[in-house]
């Protein structure tokens, strides 16, 4: 039998899922790994917070003068690396998705926590990492839609197949459990979105509220089209995958010159030059800091044989992941 899905748990239930995949990951990845992901090395914390206050006193910026960055996507799909490399950096002030202060559940509070945050920031650039909140990202940056330093955004994607094996390693069969009731219990009438809808941000914290967000008539009807209920682990990790990556296209975020589109295995192939690419889009000046954690990853990693996804599945994700692609190299920074 499955477990309970994260949001069907009490707060007490929660607490202690979360603290057996803690110990799981660090037993199978090693205490070493777990702290880099969590950000949890003390050392590293006090460096980069001493950082700031030098930069903070050295570089004195009017509060109001911020520029918000956020880093969306699907969980899973290199926001962590692109994070952690920006958070190198002491023009930056990070607000990751386990900062009490600006998220409850991983989820922002509102957005006008995301407002006065900004506002107050004596830093240049103030990240964000609301993953859950990525079908609220054109509105997310519309709130700045008038400053002197218009915010932007970075779709960070992976390829499906490592997508999966990191999810179903980290989270089991989860994924699919989600798209499986998506599909039978369909979409609540104040998440449904046309490409240019944007609908205000819901304060309904019960079940669906950011994994259906955003979701579209038509994406639910591809969504039952591979019967999740059937599907294993992998096929609904990927179908996941799909649904959430096609926010990029059906919210217009293609469209739009203040959204770029970053894949982890471009990180990977090329850390300087990708991050490069992310630092001038973002408004930031390049330090080798910002890649300078990417190479082990890029050294651990081999080249291992597609997974054996549903046929259905494979088809969307195979045209998704060409589309994100295709996205991703004709993306001028300018």
């Amino acid at each position: 039998m499955s477990a309970p899905l994260p949001e069907d748990r009490s707060t007490l239930g929660r607490a202690k899922a979360r603290l057996g995949r803690h110990v799981q990951w660090a037993r199978e990845g090693g205490i070493g790994r777990l702290i880099e992901e969590d950000n949890l090395d003390p050392r590293t914390r006090a460096k980069a917070a001493l950082a700031r206050r030098a930069w903070v006193k050295a570089n004195p910026v009017v509060p109001g003068g911020a520029r918000a960055v956020f880093v969306v996507g699907v969980q899973r799909s290199g926001t962590n690396m692109l994070t952690s490399g920006l958070d190198a950096m002491p023009e930056v002030e990070v607000h990751n998705e386990n900062d009490k202060k600006v998220f409850e559940r991983f989820q922002l509070k509102s957005h006008q926590v995301v407002l006065d945050t900004v506002a107050a920031s004596p830093h240049q650039v103030v990240l964000f990492k609301p993953i859950c909140d990525s079908h609220d990202t054109d509105k997310l940056l519309d709130l700045f839609g008038g400053a002197a330093n218009p915010a932007r955004a970075l779709w960070a994607y992976r390829a499906v197949d490592d997508r999966v094996r990191s999810a179903v390693t980290k989270f089991g069969d989860i994924n699919q459990q989600v798209m499986a009731r998506i599909a039978k219990e369909g979409i609540r009438d104040g998440d449904i979105r046309g490409p240019r809808e944007v609908p205000e941000r819901s304060e309904d914290t019960s079940w669906g509220g950011w994994q259906t967000g955003g979701m579209t008539p038509e994406v639910l009807e591809a969504v039952r089209s591979c019967d999740p209920a059937s599907l294993d682990a992998n096929s609904g990790a990927a179908l996941f995958w799909w649904a959430r990556n096609s926010l990029y296209f059906t919210t217009g975020l293609d469209t739009r010159a203040d959204v770029m589109p970053v894949s982890y295995d471009q990180v990977v192939a090329d850390p300087r030059g990708t991050l490069e690419r992310v630092c001038r889009f973002a408004g930031l000046p390049y330090r080798p800091e910002v890649s300078a954690h990417v190479d082990s990853r890029a050294a651990a990693r081999g080249h291992k044989a597609p997974l054996d996804l549903d046929p259905r599945v494979r088809t969307l994700t195979d045209e998704l992941g060409a589309r994100l692609d295709a996205a991703a190299a004709d993306f001028q920074v300018s």
